[in-house]
């Protein structure tokens, strides 16, 4: 039981971190974690004899260069298909594209995004890595509706299934508006491709453009 409490905080320990670009210190660390000082430390100098964290500038500990070992070895021809599809989706709708993976059964995980060249005034996107649940944004409902249907699914999803994508307003940010259509990858419970924006957005024209992005990648071998 210590063992898993253990490795429950190293991955805690390295999702907090992951979300902090500039760093967390220690004692910031084992206040999120609410634990002593000493095992926060301890848990550190775990993660770095592994390359997973490193300590900088102020001894801010941030994510290692086995981290990103780590996140290139998934799906990485997924990711790199989707790079261009998405910068070519992120230019044509005008707004921030990105490309969700199923987490498990119940939440939604951005692993990628790209912005418009031509930068817009107002901006939204999603942090990449940061889980919500499937049944609750664009993403999430796209990847739901390219599955068998369920018994007492959301209504959107239903929508979803029939028009080829999906379209919420402000169920993650307040006045953001996202469109996403679903499609299968080998060993996922399912991906979405979409675009996200403050303000109104053509639905009809941007749902043709996602649910094109989504054939496109999923026409791809993936495996």
């Amino acid at each position: 039981m210590a063992i898993l409490q253990g490795l429950d905080r190293g991955l805690r320990a390295l999702n907090i971190i992951s979300l902090r670009t500039e760093g967390v210190t220690v004692a910031e660390l084992a206040s999120r974690l609410d634990v002593d000082r000493a095992i926060a430390y301890r848990i550190v100098e775990t993660l770095e004899e592994h390359a997973l964290v490193t300590r900088g500038e102020g001894k801010r500990v941030r994510l290692g260069a086995g981290a990103v070992t780590f996140a290139s070895r998934f799906h990485p021809q997924l990711v790199r298909a989707a790079e261009p599809v998405l910068q070519e989706l992120a230019d044509a709708s005008g707004s921030s594209a990105f490309l969700c993976v199923a987490q498990g059964d119940t939440e939604c995980v951005p692993v990628l995004a790209a912005e418009p060249t031509q930068q817009t005034v107002i901006r939204v996107g999603y942090r990449i890595g940061m889980r919500h649940p499937l049944a609750k944004g664009a993403a999430g409902i796209a990847i739901l509706a390219v599955n068998t249907p369920r018994p007492n699914e959301p209504e959107a999803v239903g929508e979803a299934r029939s028009t080829g994508y999906s379209v919420t307003s402000g169920e993650l940010q307040p006045g953001a508006i996202g469109i996403s259509a679903g499609f299968e990858v080998p060993g996922l419970l399912g991906a979405s491709v979409g675009v996200v924006a403050m303000g109104p957005l053509d639905a009809e024209r941007i749902g043709a453009q996602v649910r094109e992005a989504a054939a496109r990648l999923a026409s791809l071998s993936l495996i």
